[in-house]
């Protein structure tokens, strides 16, 4: 094997870690192969198919690895469009208003399925061109969806769940992939490899000058949000998340002067100061402290003035450690709080107490945290009642004391429903899904299944959501967020996972997390229990940072604010 094209699939400005991972990796294992980076998100759509076929015929590869992070629609926050379509649909009673939502939902679900063919089209581009050429694939959205996603493939494409770096480099030697977890069709039959090897971190360290040398587009990440990956592994059983799935329950852990040593790299050699920690969590747990804590200091000690954030666990914070992030140079952060009810915490298997995200949160105040806080819930999760609602009002108050209501953003998000994740094995054993069904299958009743706000409840927090959407619709600008500049991510639900890991998985936050909507792609739990992306804005108002600009509606409006409120106003007129 003499080349390697590596193709990041198109979704939002993400940096694409993974790819970057893996062509480091074999680099020093092959120095002898040629490689090349190719990022389809830098380039207009109209002309990704040429640059696919032209960049195939200049470096002539006998093996191509794509990197696939995002599926997603219907995405169940409140800064996107589709969601307020399908609520409109659902939930308004305005006949004018529930047909033009119907338009507006069919168009949404032609730019879904159009997406998802465009970049099965490059696969098979890529077969036609090179007819010769092994082809890979993995990523958050194949990882969350292999086994509907490998029979559209190429037969012969090797399907990649969890870390990729052995499995390419066993092809590249030409060694069976024993021991590594994949999906193929052969001869009409899907074969599935159920191990799982694990990548050796002790060494792991990005050569940036070589990255740079073979990632011609990287010039549109160099002053943007870099993801540097500091761990792997999940320990944790959120109910909705894959990241356990994907990415193993066995936390391991990069030396802390590898991980600020990629760091300074970006720092120094591209101009960057925005870094985002692609980790499945930044804190694991009390394991995880020595090399967190290292990690701040060594960048205090360089004298690296720059922002960083990442998924943290603010129940797993102490004092000692606030102040740390804060002298280290923490960012904005997103707190996925979930639920202020522990009860509907412990139902989905959140693992942390809310008296201790309280603290943490105490801790970051009195450190002199001045970041912007965006406060998620996932609304109407499983065992969600009226008082557990009112208890999340409760607790987005409580917040907003300790940090300042000012800079409190609570957004709302509704659980997606996953293939692979406890969520979804509870819903098939209820009956609330049928066993066989298709996750990649969008109807007006999947949708509405898939994107989780069931009854009793859905009307009522439909009837809330509209409610405070219209009023902030129009010149209103509410509690506008005056950040200067934010960070990237994941991962929700979406949502796309750890960097290196399933050809460029790192880069999928929304795939992971379950909360990026019916279908996965970007996002997931958060500071308080699991995560979701980083973001900010500018001053002016215009997206700086965004992995999902849409949330940059639901923060200039701070319409989650809006509904809680009225959530509030109507679950305190009703009757007992």
């Amino acid at each position: 094997m003499t080349s390697i094209l590596y193709i990041f699939l198109p979704c939002k400005q993400i940096y694409p870690v993974g790819c970057t991972y893996l062509a480091d990796y074999i680099h020093k294992h092959h120095p002898e192969i040629r490689q090349r980076i190719l990022d389809l998100s830098q380039i207009a759509p109209g002309e990704r198919s040429r640059a696919v076929r032209e960049t195939s015929e200049a470096v002539r590869p006998d093996l191509v690895c794509f990197s696939w992070r995002d599926i997603q629609i219907f995405s169940p926050h409140e800064g996107d469009a589709s969601l307020e379509q399908a609520f409109t649909f659902y939930y308004s009673n305005n006949p004018l208003k529930k047909i033009a939502a119907s338009f507006s939902g069919l168009k949404s679900l032609y730019q879904y399925y159009s997406g998802i063919r465009a970049n099965l089209s490059h696969a098979w581009l890529i077969r036609k061109t090179c007819p010769h050429a092994q082809i890979m694939i993995g990523g958050g959205a194949f990882g969350a969806f292999a086994e509907q996603l490998i029979e559209k493939l190429p037969e012969e494409t090797i399907g990649i769940l969890g870390e990729g770096e052995e499995a390419i480099l066993k092809v590249v030697e030409g060694k069976p992939l024993d021991g590594e977890r994949f999906i193929v069709r052969q001869g009409g039959r899907t074969i599935k490899g159920l191990g799982q090897s694990y990548t050796d971190l002790s060494d792991l360290a990005v050569d940036l000058s070589y990255v740079t040398s073979i990632f011609p587009e990287y010039t549109a990440y160099a002053h943007d949000c870099i993801g540097v990956q500091s761990k792997r592994g999940c320990p944790y059983d959120c109910a909705f998340c894959l990241y356990p799935y994907l990415e193993g329950k066995s936390v391991r852990y990069r030396p802390a002067a590898l991980v600020v040593q990629d760091i300074a790299q970006h720092y120094h050699q591209w101009g960057a100061r925005r870094f985002w920690f692609t980790d499945a969590q930044f804190i694991t747990g009390k394991a995880a402290y020595p090399q967190c804590t290292e990690i701040m200091e060594r960048i205090i000690a360089e004298k690296l003035e720059l922002e960083w954030s990442g998924y943290i666990r603010t129940s797993l914070i102490t004092a000692d450690f606030a102040r740390l992030m804060v002298k280290s140079g923490v960012g904005d952060l997103e707190v996925a709080i979930t639920s202020g009810s522990q009860e509907v915490l412990n139902g989905l298997h959140m693992g942390f107490m809310l008296e201790r995200l309280y603290d943490g949160c105490r801790y970051l105040a009195e450190a002199g945290f001045k970041g912007k806080v965006i406060l998620n819930y996932s609304l109407n999760a499983p065992d969600e009642t009226e008082a557990t609602l009112k208890e999340s009002i409760e607790s987005y108050k409580k917040v907003a004391a300790i940090l300042g209501d000012d800079r409190v953003f609570p957004m709302m998000f509704f659980l997606g429903i996953q293939p692979n994740t406890d969520l979804e094995q509870r819903l098939l054993e209820e009956g609330y899904l049928t066993s066989g069904y298709n996750p990649l299958n969008l109807t007006p009743t999947s949708i509405r299944k898939l994107l989780y706000n069931p009854a009793p409840l859905s009307k009522l927090i439909g009837k809330a959501c509209l409610a405070a959407w219209n009023r902030s619709a129009g010149g209103r600008t509410g509690s506008r967020d005056p950040r200067p500049h934010g960070t990237r991510a994941r991962p929700s639900g979406n949502e796309p996972v750890s960097a290196g890991s399933g050809l460029g998985q790192g880069d999928a936050v929304s795939a992971a997390s379950g909360r990026a909507g019916a279908m996965a792609g970007a996002t997931e739990p958060g500071v308080g229990g699991c995560k979701t992306e980083g973001s900010s804005v500018h001053p002016d108002g215009e997206a700086g940072g965004y992995a999902d600009r849409s949330l940059l509606r639901g923060v200039e409006l701070n319409s989650g604010r809006d509904v809680l409120l009225t959530l509030e106003e109507i679950l305190s007129s009703r009757k007992p």
